[in-house]
This record gives C-alpha cells, structure tokens and sequence, in this order.
C-alpha cells in the first residue's frame, strides 16, 4: 500500500523513554505494520539528553540545529544541518551540547514501536 505522509498534519509527542524529546511518528509497526520506525525528532536547545542505548540500529539525519553525538567506543562527533549518523543495536549514545534547537529524521530498524 502506498502512504503519502505529511508531517505537517502529524501532532508532535512526548519521546516513551526520553521526556526531553519530542517525536512525530512518521511511519511505525503499531500504525502501518513495517518492521521499521521512522519519526522527526524534536530536542530544544540546552536540553540534556541522557546516555542511552537502543536495540534497534538508529539512523539518523539532522536537518535543522547544532548539537553533538557522543558515542560509546567512538567519542564525540558534530551534528549540523546535513550530518548523518548510523548507531548499531546495542551501542550507547548521547546526544548532547545542544547549542541550538535540533529537528532530526531518524530511522530504527527493526522497528521501536
């Protein structure tokens, strides 16, 4: 079945795990029955974002804003306006030293919800 998405009509929501963050659940298992999550991720400036880790691969493009990613094993990279990122399944992440408000499209495969 093909679905056109406008985010747009989509009302923003409070993260499950992480209350700091706000999400727009673009395409996910519970409403469109994918093996995958797709959602726009809202963080507002200075917000501190927990370590935390996944058990999905989460891959994420940032589209608006600057902040950085730390990353178990890695360290810390900068995220801007056109940065992509890719995490595995079960690595810690943090992002954090949000010096503007960011807006992120981000992917988890398989699905969170």
């Amino acid at each position: 079945m093909i679905k056109a998405i406008k985010a747009n009509e989509i009302l923003w929501e409070p993260h499950p795990f992480l209350k700091e963050l706000l999400i727009k659940k673009l395409l996910s298992f519970e409403k469109d029955g994918v093996d995958l999550s797709i959602m726009l991720v809202q963080a507002k400036k200075g917000v501190d974002v927990p370590v935390h880790v996944h058990s999905q691969d989460d891959i994420i493009y940032q589209l608006e804003g600057r902040s950085k990613m730390w990353v178990e094993g890695e360290g810390d990279f900068e995220m801007c306006p056109g940065s992509f990122i890719r995490i595995p399944a079960g690595i810690k992440h943090q992002p954090h030293a949000i010096e503007e408000d960011v807006l992120a499209f981000d992917i988890f495969l398989p699905h969170m919800f």
